[in-house]
């Protein structure tokens, strides 16, 4: 597998989590401590969030450069969060106003998260770089699993070197980056998911999805024996691992049988969606195994960074005899 896959998943995680967002789906007004939001999944009590408009970029916007600073009380609903305090300005549907998680009063913006180290960082702002280090292996067992090691190097840079408020924001981040990536041992390479197209309701055999060329290709029937690799989740849980016993297309949809059975609804609502684990992309084991705080220099400034040292595994199965390039093997 090409590093830079590994690379890119690892910046997914980060920037579906560390940079976490949602639009608001109606007009928030001065005084509001509840809001509402078209997925609150990402968000927690307790949570330091921002809200924004698409207005913060815009030259002469009433938001130019102006974001407004809240905590999470608590989570409602899918669709509903109440904040500690009320909002102090107005934000509206009409200017795509959202809200993002943020840490201290220093949010990660996605396009200062880069896919390999830079020169120069914007000192101003947070940024993280995810620069590929290296590829090591070894044979586990033949025939043949080669054991393949990825390293990467996950680098965090802090706002101003100067005040004590900005190392304490940065070493927020560094534990939060931390924590998540040992969170996600078992990294999301190549696995699908679609939205399911009906709610589930416990114990129904069936699991009914949209019939598109991506879901043919993707949800096919495996035997009893296969291992179990289809699973369904929404913001309230997931369901365990089951087969695809059987499939009929009809109105636009593809109705699956299933089994086992799982004894939990799974709403539209709330966002269901069926997903299917691709075992050849599988990295069984990661973490991060060591951090440096401290300092660099970039562009000509000094800033606060941390250093951290990531690795994934996964095994990459061989077929012997291998064959030439234009001789295929003999069944």
């Amino acid at each position: 597998m090409p590093i830079e896959i590994i690379t890119d998943a690892i910046i997914d995680v980060i920037n579906k989590n560390m940079i976490a967002k949602t639009n608001v789906s109606s007009d928030i007004t001065i005084g509001d401590t509840v809001i509402e939001v078209v997925n609150s999944f990402q968000f927690a009590d307790g949570q330091e969030i921002i809200l924004v408009d698409t207005g913060w970029g815009v030259p002469g916007s009433v938001h130019y450069n102006i974001f407004e600073y809240a905590k999470v009380s608590e989570v409602n609903n899918t669709t509903s969060i109440t904040l500690t305090d009320p909002v102090e300005g107005n934000w509206l549907t009409a200017d795509n106003a959202y809200i993002q998680k943020t840490i201290g009063h220093a949010p990660l913006w996605e396009n200062n998260v880069f896919y390999g180290d830079r020169e120069v960082i914007p000192f101003d702002q947070m940024a993280v770089a995810i620069e590929p280090v290296s590829l090591s292996n070894e044979w586990i067992y033949l025939q043949g699993g080669l054991d393949e090691e990825y390293r990467l190097k996950i680098l965090i840079y802090g706002r101003d070197i100067k005040f004590e408020e900005g190392r304490r924001i940065l070493d927020r981040y560094s534990d939060a980056i931390y924590q998540l990536l040992l969170n996600n041992i078992h990294l999301e390479i190549d696995n699908y998911h679609t939205p399911l197209t009906a709610n589930y309701t416990a114990s129904s055999s069936t699991v009914v999805i949209e019939h598109t060329p991506e879901n043919v290709a993707n949800i096919t029937v495996n035997a009893a024996t296969d291992p179990f690799d289809y699973q369904m989740q929404d913001n309230e849980g997931a369901s365990c691992w089951f087969h695809v016993d059987s499939i009929s297309i009809g109105g636009g949809n593809m109705t699956l049988t299933v089994s086992p059975t799982y004894d939990s609804d799974f709403n539209m609502a709330d966002f269901a969606i069926l997903k299917k684990w691709h075992r050849t992309e599988y990295i069984y084991d990661s973490r991060v195994d060591g951090v440096t705080y401290g300092t660099v220099s970039k562009g000509g400034a000094f800033l606060r960074a941390s250093d951290m040292n990531w690795f994934g595994k996964k095994v990459n199965e061989h077929i012997f005899p291998q064959t030439s390039n234009r001789v295929t093997g003999r069944a």
